[in-house]
């Protein structure tokens, strides 16, 4: 097993060897030769390739090497230079020195810089988390250049099967090209999407895939397999939808026993033949009734933690205008909300008030079969205040009477349920016909 993988190591090694060796020994064949011809032309520039070679392959022993190398020069051109040019070569010589061991330094550090960022670029390649794979362009198609252990574990294949291969062998044609034709238009910027892949056993992966593209038309993909999100997302989404539906139940449950509590209201009221005492049997089943409408818009809303207010408000004002045997041609209606959507802290409390407020209007604004206009306003008061006003322009509230103040129940209600449990304020205004006021923090 040791000899598979030293051979090549040791062939490569030997080559390096060979290289220096060769033009180390070609160096100095031709500046003994020039010195024993008496050529004063004796340049270190012949040392340039042993020199940088040796630098970058062995960046360690570089600076012994040039030391060495220069060193034996010198002494070369001390024993074999003539007299007469000694001293011009031995300052050639002594200076060649000096360059070719500083130039070894700069080139064994950058080496050894070079050397270090490549580790570091392995590891992170090698150990990652994601499947990395590199491509780059050939033609029609882009080849798979380099595959981290990662996404071979990924897809199941080993790195002989797909390096230099189609990438269309490891991500699909019609990926592939969506993925390298955006990132053509995108300039480079990263870009990140979903996709399913085929495993080599015929299994598919659902995955995460980033790419961009990086000099010399090279692209990286980064594949992250997203097996275990899926599956969490999928029972995350079933006990939603499971507790959607239980809540959903909820709300038809809660309405169906307000509905059974009203119908008892409804039969004891037809047994009883005091006037007063039917009054209030008719006014708590309205109250009843005007909650269960709550859950039933809950019921049928696809957000079950928020009511479409403007829904509900049409349904209740057309079950009390029936209630009272009215119509909308004879008693106008206008809505307008600013705050349409609301929760069930601030949704029952309103939904009463308007129920309070509305059968007001109905039983003693548009006593008679008065005809006239009820107004209902939900507004933004403010950057944390909300108004929710209703109005009609009937005969008016009873000068004298203090609203907060009052053996009426119905009062006390709007007043309880306003200041309590809205944390807010009502007021009063009598002008043309009878408009209250409740000012409470907006929900967030």
């Amino acid at each position: 097993m040791t000899s598979d993988w030293f051979e090549p190591i040791a062939a490569i090694r030997d080559i390096k060897m060979i290289v220096i060796v060769v033009s180390l020994s070609f160096a100095f064949s031709v500046i003994l030769l020039g010195l024993l011809r008496d050529i004063i032309i004796i340049t270190p520039l012949l040392f340039y390739i042993p020199i940088i070679v040796t630098a970058y392959w062995f960046p360690k022993r570089a600076i012994l090497f040039a030391v060495s190398i220069s060193a034996v020069n010198i002494i070369i051109v001390y024993f074999y230079s003539y007299p007469g040019i000694r001293d011009l070569s031995i300052t050639t010589a002594t200076a060649s020195f000096y360059v070719l061991v500083s130039m070894t330094l700069i080139i064994s550090s950058l080496t050894r810089n070079l050397k270090i960022q490549e580790v570091r670029y392995h590891g992170v390649f090698d150990y990652s988390e994601i499947g990395i794979l590199l491509a780059k362009a050939k033609k029609d198609d882009h080849a798979v250049i380099e595959v981290n252990g990662k996404l071979l574990s990924i897809l199941g294949f080993d790195s002989d099967t797909i390096t230099g291969k189609p990438l269309s062998m490891v991500v699909p044609e019609p990926i592939s090209r969506h993925l390298l034709m955006d990132q053509i238009q995108m300039e480079g910027r990263p870009m990140i999407a979903e996709f399913i892949l085929t495993r080599q056993d015929g299994t598919t992966i659902p995955v995460l895939i980033s790419g961009s593209r990086m000099p010399d038309d090279i692209f990286i993909l980064n594949i992250m397999d997203i097996s275990d999100r899926k599956k969490s997302e999928e029972q995350l989404q079933r006990s939603l939808e499971e507790k959607e539906i239980l809540l959903r139940e909820v709300h038809h449950r809660v309405k169906n026993n307000m509905q059974v509590i009203s119908g008892l209201i409804e039969l004891q009221s037809a047994q009883i033949t005091d006037t007063e005492t039917q009054r209030l049997l008719q006014e708590s089943y309205e109250r009843i009734k005007a909650m269960a409408l709550i859950h039933e818009s809950l019921y049928h809303s696809e957000d079950l933690a928020r009511i479409d207010f403007s829904i509900y408000l049409n349904k209740l004002i057309s079950y009390l205008l029936s209630s009272y045997g009215r119509t909308r041609d004879e008693i106008s209606v206008d809505i307008q909300l600013q705050v349409i959507h609301m929760n069930m802290d601030i949704a029952v409390p309103c939904g009463l008030i308007a129920n309070e407020l509305i059968s007001n209007s109905l039983k003693h604004g548009f006593s008679g079969g008065r005809r006239g206009t009820i107004s209902v306003r939900l507004v933004n008061a403010g950057e944390k205040e909300c108004e929710f006003m209703v109005s009609d322009d009937g005969v008016g509230f009873p000068e004298g009477l203090d609203f907060r103040n009052t053996t009426s129940f119905g009062l006390q209600i709007i007043n309880g349920l306003a200041t309590h449990q809205m944390r807010g304020a009502v007021e009063l205004q009598r002008e043309n016909g009878t408009k209250f006021v409740i000012r409470f923090p907006c929900p967030s």
